[in-house]
């Protein structure tokens, strides 16, 4: 009795529904409550100005290096994102010059771009340039570094934006302390005076050793930016083969141009020691894939998202809209515990958006105006 009464309430609520619709079938109900939840369509006359006009958006990109996989997905996310608007990009590789950099973007001024995007650099050789720039009304958005903003600019011309770098630092260096059970003589890489590098320095040398008095190191490797890639290698293989005893057991790097080095340094050893790092590019993955047991994990941003954030914050600071004095992107800790090996299933950065949430793609800042002026293009 109670299963059929049952029954029956359920038949009245449901004939209830369907009268409260107006006589509605099921599927006109579902098709009206999708149309409710898309998002209104923004009309091309809602592109603010420039955007909604004939002028041609020009932004400089000035970066202190290009090289490397990661600065090579930077500017391909630059590119790709301001191509989707129409946005003429010219990027500028200072080939590890400040002066040049400088020189760049003076350049970016005097040819009237509507908007500087940097990449690295040192403040006291640039806030100058900065400055110029600034001054003649041109927003600058800044990656991986900061710049005192003149007093007589108005706010909002600036945004430091970074991978935020202390979070980069303690997910990684804390995944060397938990994989080593907190005892550790590690060989740690350190890049001083380059602006995040000192950020996640700062989480090993103020948080981590004074936390995790186990972990130790044996040797620091600190070759500058300038093709790090086979020098660290040279470097690491001279510690490894004069470490006659095996008393290094961990690797540290903080770049992953180093850890790519390290890497081929610890096969040429014939060791199997545990590397840990950050950033990440399609071919930290391949060897990450290949020895899990080496390169266990690396804390990282797409570097193709960064890309398209610069030139988001860009389009907004054009159009005179409010910024963020700085602004950080979410890393995360990629584990080559959490991925399938290389003979299971090669892995691209794209792929990793299968694994970790707000990977591969992103929202920030994107505006619906932004999406009309895509689709006209």
């Amino acid at each position: 009795m109670k299963k059929l009464i049952t029954v029956l309430l359920a038949v009245f609520l449901v004939m209830g529904l369907v009268a409260c619709s107006g006589g509605k079938t099921e599927e006109k109900v579902v098709v009206e409550k999708a149309e409710a939840a898309a998002p209104a369509a923004v009309a091309t006359g809602d592109i603010p100005a420039p955007f909604n006009t004939d002028k041609k958006i020009k932004i400089a990109l000035v970066k202190e290096w290009g090289t490397g996989t990661h600065m090579t997905m930077h500017i391909n996310g630059v590119k790709n994102e301001a191509a989707k608007y129409g946005i003429e990009v010219n990027v500028i590789d200072a080939n590890n010059d400040l002066q040049a950099m400088a020189e760049g973007i003076e350049n970016a001024v005097t040819q009237g771009v509507d908007a500087i995007l940097t990449s690295h650099g040192k403040k006291d050789a640039l806030q100058a340039s900065i400055n110029k720039a600034l001054r003649a009304g041109i927003p600058v958005i800044v990656f991986d570094n900061d710049f005192d903003i003149p007093s007589d600019v108005p706010a909002g011309m600036l945004v430091a934006m970074d991978q935020y770098d202390l979070m980069m630092g303690l997910l990684s260096q804390m995944s060397l302390v938990t994989y080593m059970d907190g005892e550790a003589n590690v060989v740690y890489n350190r890049v001083a005076n380059v602006p995040p590098t000192d950020k996640r320095h700062r989480i090993w040398e103020g948080g981590i050793l004074p936390t995790y008095t186990g972990i130790k190191v044996a040797e620091t490797i600190d070759l500058g930016t300038s093709g790090v890639m086979s020098k660290s290698q040279t470097a690491l293989e001279a510690i490894l083969d004069a470490d006659k005893n095996n008393k290094i057991n961990a690797v540290y790097a903080v770049w992953d141009e180093y850890a790519k080095g390290f890497y081929n340094a610890i096969l040429a050893s014939g060791k199997t020691l545990p590397l840990f790092s950050v950033d990440m590019s399609d071919q930290d993955l391949a060897m990450m894939q290949t020895h899990p047991e080496i390169w266990i994990s690396s804390s990282a941003v797409d570097p193709t998202v960064i890309g398209i954030v610069q030139v988001r914050l860009a389009m907004l600071a054009i159009t005179g809209q409010p910024l963020p004095r700085y602004y950080s992107l979410t890393p995360v800790l990629v584990k080559a515990a959490d991925l399938p090996t290389i003979k299971e299933r090669p892995l691209q950065m794209a792929d990793l958006a299968e694994f970790y949430a707000g990977w591969g793609s992103t929202d920030e800042f994107l505006e619906d105006w932004m999406v009309a002026l895509a689709a006209s293009k």
